[in-house]
């Protein structure tokens, strides 16, 4: 089994999950902030927040994910923040970049940027995807042309101020491990996101790759993602460790709205 890569993502997550479509709730901050707080508690590394379903009768968000995100990014927390993507994302990558910038400016370096994945045909939308993010992130005048997206002098400022860049994750949904976007992922992303069930198989995926990375990082770091909605405290500690002992570099715990860590304080999941 390969080491654990090192990675600014790595170890244990706090995921809020979306809540019902049209729920409407002013303490969406101020519960979000007593999430953030106890995942600081609990040794949590990141914290992630899932875009919520617009409500089909009222046309209606309780928030929208990087709006909230750039809300908590002003309070500091020592957390990676980053957007759950699994929902199907609206946004070019050149403007995500955009934003994921702004909000690593406001955290003092935590920002993380998210894409989804969820179609085995997709490798060459998620590899140009990746470029474009990059480009956008990382260089003084962005120029790219794509076959899905492209740049040309989309200059970024203010630039990110994370050490080494920040993070690209890859949220790989319903895809098992489809060959074309475990290698996309394998040679450019610093990080991939997996049900639990799959963390093994995207491991040994990654480390029979022979191509060359991209990144700093010797090989992609693979995270699983456990849900507690009725769950027990010691099944969630459980699913933890085996994403670990399956090679995982961290783990992804899900809290339903309205985010209650009651149960995620009282289990303490360790990595």
């Amino acid at each position: 089994m390969p080491d654990h890569v090192t990675t600014s993502v790595g170890g244990l997550s706090l995921w809020l999950e979306a809540p019902e479509a049209g729920t409407e709730d002013g303490s969406v901050l101020e519960r979000a902030r007593t999430a953030a707080e106890a995942a600081v508690r609990i040794g949590c590394t990141a914290l992630w927040i899932s875009e919520p379903d617009r409500d089909p009768a009222t046309g209606r968000v309780p928030y929208e994910a990087y709006s909230l995100l750039g809300a908590m990014a002003t309070y500091r927390y020592d957390l990676h923040l980053g957007v759950s993507a699994d929902g199907g994302e609206r946004r070019a990558p050149s403007i995500l970049a955009k934003i994921v910038s702004g909000i690593d400016v406001i955290s003092r370096g935590h920002g993380v940027l998210s894409l989804e994945a969820d179609r085995a045909d997709a490798a060459d939308r998620l590899a140009n995807w990746l470029e474009v993010a990059r480009a956008v992130l990382e260089d003084d005048s962005p120029s790219f042309g794509g076959r899905f997206h492209s740049v040309a002098g989309a200059v970024n400022r203010p630039a990110p101020v994370q050490t080494g860049g920040v993070p690209l994750v890859v949220f790989l949904n319903g895809t098992g491990s489809a060959a074309g976007l475990v290698e996309v992922c394998a040679r450019s992303a610093d990080a991939v996101v997996v049900g639990h069930y799959a963390v093994r198989e995207i491991v040994d995926s990654v480390a029979e790759w022979p191509g060359a990375r991209s990144r700093p990082a010797d090989r992609v770091a693979v995270l699983g993602k456990v849900r507690t909605s009725g769950a027990s405290g010691t099944r969630i500690v459980d699913e933890v460790a085996a994403v670990r002992d399956a090679g995982g570099d961290g783990c992804l715990v899900g809290v339903a709205a309205p985010w209650s860590v009651e149960l995620l304080e009282g289990m303490r999941p360790a990595w």
